[in-house]
């Protein structure tokens, strides 16, 4: 039985070897296949995280296009380029009810809350109540304009920047573009 087996080896051996050339591609393939499906798929926290990312990435871009947009029309300054750095994005802060009840018996007391996020509408159509939107938290800029070289235009520059950003003037760098 050990002759028949080995025999039986060599035979798938030599036939694979045959045939590799031919089904290689189908073969690579199926082991890429394997390999990705052994790694662990995105979790909701990821997707969270990344739709996160992408809101941040958003409100930062949306600020960067308004500052070169204002920055430009300061005298002296010309083209710019503006860079921001967040350390947050922007909140939403929903309303909630909030439900104390307090039991008390002779020996023992006991404080129960729930709360509830309110909400308007109905069915499917009930929408959260909106309080208020924080704004994002920057932590610092670079700015890029031809007036760079002038330390009357890097003043202005930063004092704006820290005006509409709240970042301190530490945290701002003005440079000259290059030509």
């Amino acid at each position: 039985m050990n002759g028949r087996l080995q025999w039986d080896r060599n035979k798938i051996m030599a036939y694979l070897k045959e045939h590799f050339d031919k089904y290689k591609y189908v073969l690579i393939v199926c082991i890429c296949g394997l390999a990705l499906a052994c790694f662990p798929s995105a979790e909701q926290g990821d997707e969270e995280a990344r739709d996160g990312e992408s809101v941040l990435t958003a409100d930062v871009s949306a600020l960067e296009a308004q500052l070169e947009e204002a920055l430009s029309a300061i005298t002296g300054v010309g083209r710019v380029t503006v860079v921001l750095t967040a350390k947050s994005s922007s909140q939403a802060v929903y309303a909630y009810d909030e439900d104390k009840t307090v039991e008390q018996t002779e020996t023992q007391r006991s404080a129960d809350t729930r709360t509830s996020l309110v909400s308007v509408g109905s069915g499917s159509g009930q929408q959260p109540v909106r309080l208020r939107t924080d704004e994002p938290e920057y932590r610092g800029a670079l700015i890029v304009c031809q007036g760079g070289d002038s330390a009357v235009v890097r003043l202005e520059v930063t004092r704006a920047v820290s005006a509409l950003t709240g970042i301190t003037s530490d945290n701002i760098v003005v440079a000259k573009m290059k030509n």
